[in-house]
């Protein structure tokens, strides 16, 4: 039976609405304004070899991560769901490690680790007397970062689909003769297509909006991200309205097909009867090889985090020094701790962080409550624009911020944001607001309704129904959905280093600051203790959720 809105439900839907049109669609409009604000000359240069290269160079790396990342993550949960690994409780916590592992970390530990300055370099010249590791940079260091920072998201959602599958199938296709590529090329990779393809998305977004690695590593190879910095750093207003607008084509037309594939290949997952799991004895046993690699790849993987805590020990100073001659000291972060202008980038990164997940907890609660519960008219539209930020690069979404917010209007209740503290929190709200909903439109989806119907015909009103009924049940999706916001609110720097000022720098910005200054150890403790803090909400959360 269909129930009339509550005028708090009422409030909760003007609340979503006002987000979406003065958040989402409002900076989009400005956006495309300023792009014609003057004349047509700036899209002229969407036909040139830099332009075009830029665009081609932004998608190439993003298919390249893609594959690449796919091919590792499933061989890995392959390998772990059918195969006797070796200490494989902590290997399988190990090498999700990159998860917690914020972007401009990820860049900071890869440029000490392999640069021709880096620890390892240091380390291989002591031994062979000489530079066996130059040229860390260009494309192999773009792509060797973005290998390790998304892999572990195929790993993680091609082992829960493993977990789905029914081992009768394989013993079946065993049975006749198959071999194990025959049975993993025409049974197990078709089912695993819906959860590849969602990673895939992720990943393909996250690759097109990727910043800090070509940034840093880039040089002189051209990003349509990069681009977009430097032609703001430059005051070009139109170009960069043109540049942005172009990216989130580009990023939004990739959305859509991607999602149109994961469609597509939905029916793989429809299994019928009892799922049987796969019976410990059956596993596969490794080779002396395979038992030496496991373990030696999870080092590998540590070994990026590892160098930040060593150089993090190391006395400040110049980049070109001897790593191993120096006596290690805790000084680094005694001034983290200690000194007010060292700590203000911490509390700045904590509190938005804070902020952005208490707003998309806000916002997308009640969104996806009318989208995937009560499927109101227009929620399909109401969802795919809160989706739209999923799309849409963080280098974008701080321009259009900075387009829509340089002034006052009804949608920032008549102040200047730009150049505020409120801006940036504002901007990781909108970046992550997909995230916690599609979380939450899963938990809603999951819900028997004869639960809300069976609490109604005892009495219980509408509120006390979501109270005691819905919310506990979707307390998971809403830790799960808040973690994420948190991880890429805390070490978001693509946003931020567009948007920040000298008193709302946060911890990614001053990481990147230090890296300027040559401050190794001061950058390395920096990177430290963000990893740190981002791990402990993740070890946190799990346990809640548990």
């Amino acid at each position: 039976m269909k129930r009339k809105f509550s005028i708090f439900e009422y409030a909760l839907l003007f609340i979503v609405l006002f987000f979406a049109v003065g958040y989402i669609i409002f900076p989009l409009i400005k956006l495309v304004k300023e792009s014609f604000r003057f004349n047509l000359d700036s899209y002229k240069t969407l036909g040139s070899a830099t332009v075009l290269g830029s665009a081609m160079n932004s998608v190439l790396l993003s298919v390249v991560t893609v594959i690449g990342c796919a091919a590792i993550g499933i061989l890995l949960a392959y390998y772990f769901h059918f195969y006797k690994i070796p200490f494989k409780k902590y290997l399988s916590v190990i090498f999700l490690i990159p998860l917690a592992t914020p972007p401009i970390v990820g860049v900071v530990s890869f440029l000490y680790l392999l640069s021709d300055n880096g620890i390892l370099s240091r380390i291989l010249f002591l031994i062979f007397s000489k530079n066996l590791l130059t040229g860390f940079q260009g494309w192999t260091a773009i792509i060797i970062i973005h290998l390790f920072s998304f892999y572990p998201l195929f790993f993680l959602f091609a082992s829960a689909s493993f977990e789905k599958l029914d081992y009768n199938v394989i013993d079946a296709s065993n049975s006749l003769g198959a071999s194990k590529w025959t049975t993993f090329r025409k049974i197990i990779l078709p089912f695993l297509l819906p959860s590849v393809a969602s990673a895939g998305i992720i990943t393909f977004m996250a690759s097109m909006a990727s910043f800090s690695a070509p940034f840093v590593f880039g040089g002189s190879i051209r990003f349509l991200t990069t681009e977009i910095y430097n032609s703001k750093i430059n005051g070009d207003t139109s170009l960069t309205a043109v540049l942005s607008v172009f990216l989130t084509l580009i990023s939004v037309v990739f959305l859509f097909l991607l999602r149109k594939f994961r469609t597509a290949n939905e029916y793989s997952l429809r299994m019928k009867g009892s799922v049987k799991k796969i019976d410990a004895s059956k596993l596969y046993n490794l080779s002396v090889v395979g038992k030496i690699l496991f373990p030696l790849t999870g080092f590998i993987i540590l070994l990026p985090v590892l160098t930040l805590l060593y150089l993090s020990l190391i006395p400040e100073g110049s980049l070109i020094r001897n790593y191993f001659g120096d006596a290690l000291t805790f000084v680094n972060y005694q001034n983290i701790f200690t000194t007010d202008s060292v700590a203000i980038p911490y509390y700045n990164s904590l509190i938005m962080s804070l902020i952005a997940v208490a707003a998309t907890i806000i916002i997308g609660l009640p969104a996806s409550y009318f989208t995937a519960k009560k499927k109101i008219k227009g929620g399909n539209l109401l969802e795919s624009i809160i989706t739209l930020p999923y799309g849409i690069p963080g280098t974008v979404i701080a321009i259009t911020l900075i387009f829509s917010f340089n002034s006052g209007n009804v949608f920032s209740f008549g102040e200047i944001l730009v150049g505020t503290f409120a801006i940036m929190p504002l901007a990781y709200t909108i970046r992550n607001i997909p995230a916690i909903t599609q979380s939450l439109n899963s938990g809603f989806n999951n819900i028997d309704p004869s639960l809300e119907e069976a609490s109604y015909s005892l009495g219980a009103g509408r509120f006390k129904t979501f109270r005691t009924i819905i919310l506990p049940l979707i307390v998971p999706a809403i830790i799960s959905g808040a973690l994420i916001v948190f991880i890429n609110s805390f070490g978001e720097f693509v946003s931020s280093i567009l948007l920040y000022t000298f008193s709302t720098k946060t911890i990614s910005i001053d990481i990147y600051s230090q890296l300027r200054l040559y401050n190794t150890g001061g950058s390395a403790a920096s990177g430290f203790i963000m990893f740190l803090i981002v791990l402990i909400a993740l070890i946190f959360s799990r346990r809640k959720i548990s």
